[in-house]
Order: structure tokens, then sequence, then C-alpha cells
């Protein structure tokens, strides 16, 4: 497996979880609300979930990338 499709693989995953993570932000906050912990108007609360959502999707893909590879790796060491 090369890094390209190491990549494809890895952005292909995040960006399903992003699908799953997204909304889930929202409960989240809203969950943080009701228990006091933050206290947020609507438009806060969605500028939170897009800035969290990017940051944890492009260390997601970078992560998943290396994984991808490590394991890759180790498989074909197996093999030879």
């Amino acid at each position: 497996m090369n890094k390209f499709e190491a990549f494809k693989e890895a952005t292909t995953n995040v960006f399903l979880g992003a699908l799953i993570n997204f909304p889930l932000g929202f409960v989240v906050l809203w969950l943080a609300q009701a228990l006091d912990i933050i206290v947020t108007d609507t438009e806060q609360r969605i500028q939170l979930v897009i800035f969290q959502s990017v940051i944890f999707s492009i260390v997601a893909i970078i992560r998943g990338t290396y994984v991808r590879l490590y394991f890759a790796k180790k498989q074909l060491t197996k093999v030879a």
C-alpha cells in the first residue's frame, strides 16, 4: 500500500466518522450547557462544533494514514 492509498483510506474513514461526530458535537455541547459546564448561544455552539470537527479530522487523517502505513509495512515484513 502506498502513501496515497493510505491517505485515501484515512480520509474516507474520517469522513464517515465526521458524519457521526458532527451532530454528536451538538449533543455534547447541549448536555454541557444543561449541566452548567458551559454557557453558549447557538452561534457559539455552531462555531465550536465546526472548529473541533476540523481539528479532530485533520489529526485523525494524519493518524490514520500513518497507522495504515505501519501495519501495511509490518504485514509485508511478515510475508517476506
